[in-house]
């Protein structure tokens, strides 16, 4: 397979009352339809390399290639628009725009993306019905379970059909049952072709995933 993801001797360092390292000369390939988990503790550097990933964050050393083309030095706009076409994030607080419906939150950044309202009304439908929301697109989040919120979050991660679907502690929030659910999700969304990234500290989490990464104090061991 071809790499999707490429770190080459990344390092990201924040600077303040005193320098702190949070990635350390990282080095790591995700061949394109892998399901990888990234496991770490807390603090362990996993978001760091979570947010470089979705492009939320540049390394302060070395290189991060993205389907071949490096974005450790792009700008803040070029990093937004990778970000609406290439990258489907799935985070466990839900990040759901309360005022808003369903169809309206998964619907909303594919208007961001500037695709005409046909395309994107008929991507929004198919989202929700493959996630088995059809019957709730007029719902808002509270009035949603949590593992329905999540679905909401998932739809809008496909809506735009990333190559990539980051997903950072997707489960966190939910009971077994639904967290049970939203992974058997995850796996087939892999099977279709998408390579998905799975941030977690749970192991019994990181086990479904086809290869584990482990990160501790910024570096992979």
């Amino acid at each position: 397979m071809a790499a999707l993801i490429e770190l080459q001797h990344v390092s990201k360092v924040y600077e303040g009352g005193e320098q702190v390292r949070a990635l350390d000369d990282v080095s790591l390939t995700i061949d394109d339809g892998e399901f990888v988990a990234v496991i770490g503790q807390s603090g362990s550097g996993k978001s760091t390399l979570m947010n470089i990933l979705g492009c939320l964050d540049v390394p302060t050393k070395g290189r991060y290639l993205l389907g071949g083309r490096d974005m450790s030095r792009v700008s803040s706009a070029v990093g937004a628009a990778v970000r609406s076409r290439q990258i489907g994030f799935i985070f466990q607080g839900f990040h759901l725009i309360p005022s808003l419906t369903a169809e309206e939150n998964v619907e909303l950044p594919l208007i961001y993306r500037g695709m005409g309202r046909e395309e994107r009304r008929r991507r929004t439908a198919e989202s929700l019905r493959r996630v088995g929301l059809s019957e709730r697109v007029r719902h808002r989040p509270s009035e949603l379970s949590g593992g329905q919120q999540q679905r909401v979050a998932i739809a809008r991660a496909l809506a735009a059909s990333p190559p990539l679907i980051l997903a950072d502690e997707p489960t966190g929030n939910l009971d077994s049952v639904s967290g049970a659910e939203i992974m058997q999700m995850l796996h087939e969304l892999n099977r279709e072709g998408h390579t998905v990234v799975l941030i977690t500290h749970d192991n019994a989490i990181a086990d479904a995933a086809a290869r584990r990464i482990v990160i501790r104090d910024g570096r992979v061991v």
